[in-house]
């Protein structure tokens, strides 16, 4: 059983790597990147135990990030994201033999998109007159001792957008906590962990210390990461279907 479960890692671990890095699109502000790996990381935690699922979760982005160049985030992703398919595939075991932990996450669903809507208004809004205008210069940053010249896109938006951006976010949450899906919700509140642990990284660390950005610019990343977990759960759902009718059947 033991080569069993170590074999199955392997596989998933394979399989979040591919999810990954199968489809990059970067954001300039923070150098991260939307990816389709959160997909393979819901459908897996509906089949594997939870610790195969995390380990899963976390070493196939994070190996991802270091073949992609993203080096400086795979420690991150590796933490992060561990913790997310941990989330997600305990959960979905908890809330599908009982209905006692349901309103708990339901509550903490809608919670995290409160803070992630909130945090994207407390840092997002501009001090000045709302123009609309989006720059792109190269910066020179010191990485392992050499000096390499990366990119710094800045960019404001008038107050509006940020609003009608977290007010999407908060919906978003709203929605998925009110669905009686039980892994939906798990895949809800480990997706939106996940937006929120990486904008810790980005403003706290990898923009500041590593990259030298503007630790603001974290905040582009908060609707790029909603839309990548919702994207999984869309993704993932009706393989979930699929397979919880064909086990039933």
């Amino acid at each position: 059983m033991k080569v069993y479960n170590i074999v199955q890692t392997i596989v998933f671990t394979a399989i979040t790597f591919i999810a990954t890095a199968l489809l990059v699109i970067e954001t300039p502000a923070t150098g991260g990147y939307f990816n389709l790996g959160e997909a393979a990381i819901y459908v897996i935690a509906f089949l594997a135990t939870p610790t195969a699922t995390a380990v899963a979760a976390g070493l196939g982005p994070a190996l991802a990030d270091l073949v992609l160049g993203y080096w400086y985030f795979a420690p991150a992703t590796f933490v992060i994201k561990f913790c997310e398919g941990l989330i997600v595939a305990t959960l979905i075991r908890k809330l599908k033999t009982g209905t006692r932990y349901s309103m708990v996450v339901r509550m903490l669903t809608v919670a995290m998109g409160i803070i992630l809507a909130l945090t994207i208004l407390v840092n997002s809004m501009p001090s000045g007159e709302e123009a609309t205008y989006a720059s792109l210069t190269w910066t020179s940053t010191s990485i392992l001792g050499l000096a390499v010249p990366v990119p710094t896109f800045v960019i404001s938006l008038p107050s509006y957008t940020w609003i009608a951006v977290a007010t999407l976010i908060l919906a978003i949450s709203v929605v998925m906590a009110l669905i009686r899906r039980p892994y939906v919700l798990a895949m809800a509140l480990g997706g939106l962990t996940m937006v929120l642990g990486y904008f810790l990284y980005e403003y706290f660390i990898s923009n500041p210390l590593i990259l030298g950005r503007d630790p603001v610019g974290a905040i582009f990343e908060v609707p790029v990461n909603v839309g990548q977990f919702t994207a999984g759960v869309l993704l993932a759902t009706p393989v979930v279907q699929f397979i919880e009718r064909a086990t039933k059947g």
